[in-house]
Parts: C-alpha cells; sequence; structure tokens
C-alpha cells in the first residue's frame, strides 16, 4: 500500500475509532494488509461480528434454522490479525462439521456478491458487490447515475399507478432506521379499498418495517398537513404567495400550484455547498394563526454524492459500516456532518424590525416524489408576512408555496394492509411481516408487492402513508475501482473542502443525471 494510501485510510478508520466506548474495534493498523481481499469473480461471505471480528468465508451454509452459519476460510481478530484458516476441500461436499460456526446474533454486518438462498435476516445487514452484469447500460456510461430509489409507493391517480411516495430515503443503514410520513397529494379517493404498489426498483436491499394508511375525514375544502415533527393540522383558505422572488427573478409561475412544474436551478461549479435565496409575500390576516406549505423533493446532487463517497471508500467501505453498526456514534456523527453541509430548506421570517429570524428547516431527502409540509409560523401582525427560504443551490425542486390557515390539530385513523399480494397471489407471509412487526420485510431488486387496505365507508379521506425501516445500497464493481482513501479522508473529516473538489466533476455529468436516472431503474421482467 502506497504510504500516502496508508495514512489516508487511517484518517478514515481512525473517524470511526473516536468516542467510543463498550465496543472493540479496530485500533491497529499494522496488519491490513494481511487482510484476505476475495477475488469478485468467487463467491465470498464477509461477517464482521459485534465484538470487531471479521470471518472472510470462501464457502458456506445456513442450518435449517437459519441461526447459525457454516462456514471455511479465514477468521481475523479485532486488529486483523489472523486467528484461524480452514481450507475448503473442492472435492467434498460442504456440512456443517469442521467447519467455522458463526451464530447470527453475534453478526453485526454481511459482504458478499452472492445473495441467493440467504435468510432475511442475513440479507437485511448485507452490503451486496454488484457484478457490471447486473448493471444497466445507463450505469455503465455514467454510474454515479443510477437509479436508486428506497422503497417506492405507487397509488391510483385518475385512476393509473403513479408513483406517490418513498420511504425513508435517508436511512441508509439499521442504525439510521426512522419512520417516514409522506402525504399522498394526488392520490384518488377510493369508497371502500385503497391500493398501494411496493417497488424495489434500485440496486438495493430494502428492510420495511410495515407500511401504514394515515386516514384524516375531509371536510369542505379544508386540508389536513404533516409538519417535520410528525404533528398533522387542518387547514383552510389556502393561498399563493403575493410575490416570489429569485436569483433569476420572478418564481411565482412555478410555484403557485402542486403540479409537477417544479423550480429549480443548477448546482455552483465552484462549491457544491452554495447557498441561494427565495423571497416570499403573502396578505396576512393578523387575527389567524397560518403555516406555510412547502412542496419539495431533491434533485440528484445528494445521490451523486453518496454514491462517490462509497466508491472512494472501495473495499472498505463495509468495515466503515459495521463500525458504524458497533455502536460508534463518532463516526455516525461525521457522516451526518457531511450530509449538514448541505443542509435543508431554512425557513425564515422577517420580523416588525425588518431582522430575519430563523424559524425552521426542511430536511426530507429523496429525489423520487414531492412531499408537501407544513411549517407554522409565529404571529404577524402586520398586513404582509415576509418570509426568506435558503438552500443550497442544485438540491432542491421547489414544487409548491402557499399559506395556509390552520384551524387545529388532528390525530389519523391508521390502517394496516388487510391482503397483500404477490404476483396476483396473496402472500401471507409478507403480510405478517407488515402487520405483526415481529420480523421486518426484505425486499430485493425487482420485488414487488400489493397492498389492499379496507377503508371505513362512512366518509371520504384524505390520504397519508407512514413507513419505517432502511435500506442498504449495493456496492456496484465498477466503483470499487475508484477507492480514492485521500477523498474519503477529505468527505469526512473536511465536508466542506469536499464540496468544493466535488464540484468540477458532478458539474461534468449534472445535465444528464435526470435522464440516466430514470432510465436505469431496475425492473424485474
Amino acid at each position: 500500500m502506497k504510504r500516502v494510501d496508508f495514512i489516508c485510510l487511517f484518517f478514515v478508520l481512525a473517524m470511526f475509532l473516536q468516542g467510543c466506548s463498550g465496543t472493540k474495534l479496530i485500533r491497529s493498523f499494522a496488519n491490513w494488509n494481511s487482510l484476505k481481499n476475495p477475488d469478485r469473480n468467487n463467491k465470498y461471505l464477509k461477517l464482521h461480528l459485534k465484538d470487531g471480528a471479521l470471518y472472510v468465508l470462501d464457502d458456506w451454509i445456513i442450518s435449517s434454522s437459519s441461526d447459525t452459519i457454516f462456514g471455511v476460510g479465514t477468521l481475523y481478530n479485532y486488529k486483523r490479525q489472523k486467528i484461524s484458516v480452514i481450507q475448503s476441500d473442492p472435492s467434498a461436499k460442504m456440512n456443517q462439521t469442521d467447519r467455522f460456526s458463526i451464530v447470527r446474533d453475534d453478526i453485526i454486518l454481511a459482504e458478499t456478491n452472492k445473495l441467493e438462498n440467504h435468510n432475511a435476516h442475513l440479507a437485511a445487514i448485507s452490503v451486496v458487490g454488484v457484478p457490471m452484469a447486473m448493471v444497466t447500460a445507463y450505469c455503465i456510461v455514467n454510474p454515479k447515475a443510477c437509479f436508486g430509489s428506497c422503497p417506492t409507493f405507487y397509488a391510483l391517480e385518475n385512476g393509473k399507478y403513479n408513483m406517490m411516495a418513498e420511504g425513508f430515503s435517508s436511512s441508509i443503514s439499521p442504525s439510521f432506521e426512522k419512520k417516514d410520513i409522506d402525504m399522498l397529494y394526488w392520490a384518488d379517493e377510493p369508497k371502500d379499498e385503497v391500493t398501494i404498489k411496493l417497488t424495489n426498483e434500485a440496486l438495493e436491499t430494502h428492510v420495511i418495517r410495515y407500511v401504514d394508511l394515515l386516514l384524516f375525514p375531509k371536510s369542505g375544502g379544508e386540508l389536513v398537513f404533516a409538519t417535520e415533527e410528525e404533528q398533522f393540522f387542518r387547514t383552510s383558505a389556502i393561498r399563493s404567495p403575493v410575490s416570489c422572488k429569485a436569483e433569476e427573478g420572478d418564481c411565482l409561475s412555478l410555484v403557485k400550484d402542486m403540479d409537477r412544474q417544479e423550480r429549480f436551478s443548477a448546482a455552483d461549479s465552484k462549491n457544491l455547498a452554495q447557498k441561494e435565496e427565495f423571497l416570499l409575500s403573502f396578505d396576512n390576516d393578523p387575527s389567524a394563526e397560518h403555516g406555510l406549505l412547502i412542496g419539495s423533493k431533491q434533485t440528484l446532487l445528494t445521490t451523486h454524492l453518496f454514491y462517490n463517497v462509497m466508491a472512494y471508500t472501495g473495499k472498505h467501505y463495509g468495515t466503515l459500516v459495521a463500525e458504524v453498526e458497533n455502536g460508534n456514534t463518532n463516526a455516525k456523527n461525521h457522516i451526518q456532518k457531511l450530509w449538514d453541509k448541505l443542509g435543508g430548506i431554512e425557513i425564515f421570517i422577517q420580523k416588525e424590525d425588518k431582522k430575519w429570524v430563523k424559524i425552521d428547516e426542511i430536511n426530507e431527502m429523496g429525489p423520487i416524489a414531492s412531499d408537501v409540509h407544513l411549517v407554522k409560523l409565529p404571529p404577524v401582525k402586520q398586513d404582509q408576512i415576509n418570509l426568506k427560504l435558503r438552500l443550497t443551490k442544485g438540491l432542491w425542486r421547489i414544487d409548491y408555496l402557499a399559506l395556509a390557515t390552520i384551524i387545529g390539530e388532528e390525530f389519523p385513523l391508521r390502517i394496516k394492509p388487510a391482503l397483500v399480494l404477490n404476483n396476483d397471489s396473496l402472500d401471507m407471509k409478507a403480510f405478517t411481516h407488515l402487520t405483526a412487526q415481529a420480523e421486518p420485510l426484505v425486499t430485493m431488486p425487482g420485488d414487488q408487492y400489493e397492498l389492499k387496505y379496507r377503508i371505513p365507508d362512512d366518509c371520504t379521506y384524505q390520504y397519508f402513508l407512514e413507513t419505517k425501516g432502511y435500506y442498504i445500497e449495493w456496492m456496484r464493481e465498477g466503483w470499487l475501482e475508484e477507492e480514492n482513501l485521500k477523498k474519503a479522508a477529505y468527505a469526512f473529516y473536511f465536508p466542506g473542502r469536499f464540496m468544493r473538489k466535488a464540484a468540477p466533476e458532478y458539474k461534468k455529468v449534472e445535465p444528464l443525471m435526470e435522464k440516466i436516472f430514470w432510465e436505469s431503474r431496475y425492473v424485474r421482467k
């Protein structure tokens, strides 16, 4: 290993060793070169354990009870010193004797290029190496624009299924697991049953705890919206801005309706974290409580940067993820700081003294479907409400900006799926995963399910989708050729500098990112 690469690797891994307690981590790098890196042309399975040890298996089987893995290969301790080797006999049938025995509950993360016949638990914690044969032609041309969707949800809109939501886009590993609430803004209003199509259209493993439908009775022209704090408020008297100004001038025509006609800008050519501002004005009723409505989604800037960081860590990516999953909060904080450098949509209100005061920030990630957020505003005595939005250039697509009068807080009627279909047949196993919540539903690229919800027939409803889970991005074979520990160190330790250094590369591909992204979806035929 070149000295500069070794130093960069030291700094990248040292990030994952600071501020930790109660967990054995990799504290010595003297034997890093002795770690066996499997031939990508052959199958392999790396098992990272909770105590820091690592198994690199050449062949393995899973017990009938799915709680133990038996395999042959090499065992390393937490210092990556070789402890034991059990070699495979090509002429012998794989069995459970004279093999390593690894209990499922001791495994924190797996890396493999072969997921066939793996149980759901192992698949749910596996970083998968994707061979070029699985990658679409669009991804080969530009691998950093490949489709990445998280769980994608379709609902009927004017009688046809349209993409409505994506689940937990920022939950990139088990320790980042969270729930996500999405408004099904355009969904039809069936009387007795709602069908949601759940798909995995990316080279990812999706681990889904539940997919619940949240119902709110409709009343006249009133609508319910959700805040970032997952509160719901009924609103009325929704109105467009009087004016909307951005750096290009007037932007009112693009944001006055939720119509998929979005206002967005190009990223800055010198700094991907460069900010821009919107200025909004609304007519005010000082006697009412108001909320700002923001319909938005992200561009592909975050996706591109995430894929780049994965590529830069290369063959060490699984080790880094394993450290995060082993409870290393310092490592997790470094990852979060990288995304915080891009930031969300900051909302400011102008006070009577003309000073701008920040009141909230929208941070929902994901480029698939726009969601509408409610931001509660403080009282304003003036006849006009002046707001400012500050956001990273080239990161956000703004579809809708409006002001609503808040009537009061609402609480949803929660509905779980009554039926789950897979290839038009009942799937009781998937149904149990999504309703009993003992074990999650694990989906692979190309998987599709229909979730059917029975709706009370006493009135018409407005719908939200609440999901919980995480996903694991698969490592593309081509990305391993881009391993660059110096750039990885920059990303984690100096995110501000990284955003400037990454700008020229992103600007080269930015014009074609959207086209390549949507044409590289992985859909099983």
